[in-house]
């Protein structure tokens, strides 16, 4: 083979490599700024919204709860405060997280920003989003006592993709939140 066509071939043959590379941004996406703060994704406003409906949902269920105590308190049926405090309080947490959640989505900040805050964490079992304070996963089960955060949850950590659902690239899942298994309960086995 003539020596000019080797380098051709050569120089294809690179040319092919770098472009099969990518680049360090995904395509569709503009590279950030030097300085200006990453915006959310698209996928990660989408779980964003997906929990904070669940938790509005949960919330006017408790306060439907809350309703309910205190009629049958003042009725003087139950007289058993210590049950109205508990839903209280648990309608001021869930209450206090879909606040948290509806700044971040209006303020344009990432997931990781959120999960930084402590509000949220990603279950260490399926990735998805679950309230600080629950003690296990509502989607899979995974009880969260024991688990620590991880070093992307850290403030001020690197942000950085995360494997979720077993797929790479994307960031973090959303929890249906507290739903029909109340999310502070295993789900029953099978």
């Amino acid at each position: 083979m003539p020596s000019f066509l080797r380098r051709f071939l050569g120089r294809l043959s690179a040319r092919v490599d770098r472009s099969a590379r990518g680049t360090p941004v995904p395509a569709g996406t503009e590279p950030p700024m030097p300085g200006e703060r990453p915006k959310p994704t698209a996928r990660e406003r989408t779980l964003m919204r997906r929990r904070l409906r669940t938790l509005r949902r949960r919330r006017e269920a408790l306060m439907m709860e809350v309703g309910g105590e205190v009629l049958e308190s003042r009725r003087g049926e139950h007289a058993d405060s210590g049950r109205l405090d508990g839903k209280a309080a648990e309608l001021e947490q869930v209450d206090h997280e879909a606040r948290v959640l509806a700044e971040a989505l209006d303020e344009l900040k990432t997931l990781d920003e959120l999960i930084a805050s402590g509000v949220a964490r990603p279950c260490p079992s399926c990735g998805e989003l679950v309230a600080g304070r629950e003690s296990y996963c509502s989607t899979c089960g995974t009880s969260l006592k024991g688990a620590r955060p991880s070093a992307a949850e850290a403030p001020g950590a690197q942000r950085q993709p995360a494997r979720v659902g077993g797929r790479a690239g994307a960031t973090t899942a959303t929890a249906t939140g507290p739903g029909p298994r109340g999310g502070s309960a295993p789900p029953p086995a099978a």
